[in-house]
């Protein structure tokens, strides 16, 4: 029998997995929470779509690391670092779900800064005096 550590961990994985699926995206848990049964790195406990994930679940999390009740969101960063963004799962999950729905649309997502082609007609547009 495992640990109730383990446990833990694992019903979180099966958790995380089966919200997701709920949202209609495609999720699986790394056999044995080994990324590597995946054929990702070790660490890699689950993925979500295209996204790799590792599953913590402690019995606190830090209050600052939460957003407060007037945010959606908390930013985070360390001092020469990179920033990131703590969100709620369910708002998380429909930002993906989102994101799928665009991309089986046809809709070209582009990162910030990169390039965007206009379409013809918007082309156009812009061109015009």
């Amino acid at each position: 029998m495992s640990s109730p550590s383990k446990r833990k961990g694992n019903t979180f994985e099966r958790e995380v997995v089966n919200q997701a699926s709920e949202f209609g995206l495609k999720a699986i848990r790394a056999y044995a929470s080994n990324g590597m049964s995946l054929g990702e790195a070790e660490d890699v406990d689950v993925k979500i779509e295209d996204l790799k994930g590792q599953c913590k679940r402690r019995k606190r999390i830090a209050k600052w690391l939460k957003p407060p009740e007037s945010c959606d969101i908390a930013l985070v960063r360390e001092d020469r670092g990179e920033t990131y963004v703590i969100i709620e799962y369910g708002d998380f999950l429909e930002m993906v779900a989102y994101m799928k729905e665009l991309r089986n649309n046809g809709t070209k997502l582009v990162k910030p800064g990169a390039k965007r082609e206009r379409p013809q007609g918007e082309r156009e547009a812009a061109e015009a005096p």
